[in-house]
């Protein structure tokens, strides 16, 4: 145990010299917090308006828009004349009146007008039907599938950290001194794959807790990780071993993210009876238990099962790609 903590302790030290670990440890909770600002609510309204603090449609505007408030009909004005649509109302001489830049959406301006119609004559009618129905959507898609994206990529930083910690010590003429002293094999591949398999643990954990996946099922969330880290060690030592210079490293590195992205849109919009296609790749299970998980419809059975695929089909990769692995290492 002396020795592999040696290895990761002298792998933090040589990515910080590099701001390497930095940049791969703190990438999956910058990128979740910019999803977290970017990507709306499911029910999020298509309306914006701003309007005066002492307007009496204030209570009624808030339940069907997006209200700011302002104190004065300038601040009114310079809102409105901002890039995004928001659309101003003020009540002049016993009427409401709609203030705009001229570039909004002709869609939105059209459903404010039929709205303050409605408000300001509660007794007129309304060329529209409104009907509401529950498609059992609890979270915005762009949420769930911005999150499934993320912690799929974030196994990829794990293996990128191998990738080029391996990639410097060839360069650096180091792994032959490795090989020689009393470390074993088990414990090179040990101690040079434990960042690698931790750094994707602690992101998606942080991603999946600043994107506000509250309520999930922590046991089903872990074992996931625990396979799908897997992932990034094989993905690590089978693309480092075969790699002497960064730039390659980083191109070849740059392949794997099509099985994922395949994987992943393969399982969106691919009919059912399709996804037999998709069978060979670890990520389309490491999507499904995901799915499942973050949405709360998960058990035991689908994530076992899952992860004995992802398991299963790491194993077989390994040991196609286990004669590479090992003449690299020497």
């Amino acid at each position: 145990m002396k020795r592999i903590a040696a290895i990761v302790g002298r792998d933090i030290r040589s990515g910080i010299r590099d701001w390497l670990i930095v940049y791969l440890s703190i990438a999956p909770f910058i990128i979740a917090l910019i999803l977290r600002s970017l990507i709306p609510g499911v029910g999020d309204s298509l309306l914006s308006v701003v309007v005066l603090d002492q307007n009496p449609l204030v209570s009624s505007l808030e339940q069907v828009a997006r209200v700011e408030l302002v104190s004065d009909l300038e601040s009114l004005e310079q809102r409105v004349l901002r890039m995004d649509d928001v659309f101003g109302i003020v009540y002049t001489r016993g009427a409401y009146e709609l203030v705009v830049q001229g570039n909004e959406s002709e869609h939105s301006l059209g459903m404010l007008e039929t709205l303050m119609a409605r408000l300001t004559n509660p007794s007129s009618s309304v060329p529209v039907d409104i009907q509401f129905s529950d498609l059992g959507w609890e979270m915005s898609p762009l949420k769930l599938y911005g999150g499934i994206m993320l912690m799929l990529f974030t196994t990829v930083f794990g293996g990128m950290f191998i990738v080029l910690n391996l990639v410097d010590e060839k360069m650096h003429k180091t792994l032959r001194a490795l090989n020689v002293s009393p470390l074993s094999r088990v414990e090179l591949v040990i101690g040079k794959g434990m960042l690698g398999f931790l750094l994707p643990l602690v992101g998606c954990l942080g991603a999946a807790w600043i994107m506000g996946f509250s309520g999930i099922h922590l046991g089903m969330f872990f074992v996931t990780l625990l396979s799908i880290a897997t992932i990034s060690i094989i993905i690590g030592f089978s693309i480092g071993v075969m790699n002497d210079e960064p730039i390659s490293a980083v191109a070849s590195m740059k392949m794997v993210m099509l099985p994922v992205l395949l994987s992943v849109f393969g399982a969106m919009y691919l009919a059912d009876n399709w996804h037999w296609v998709l069978f060979w790749s670890p990520f389309y299970w490491a999507y499904l238990s995901m799915n499942g998980i973050l949405l709360q419809q998960a058990d035991w059975f689908l994530v076992l099962r899952n992860s004995g695929f992802i398991l299963g089909l790491t194993v077989l990769v390994f040991m196609g790609l286990r004669k590479k692995i090992v003449n690299g290492l020497e």
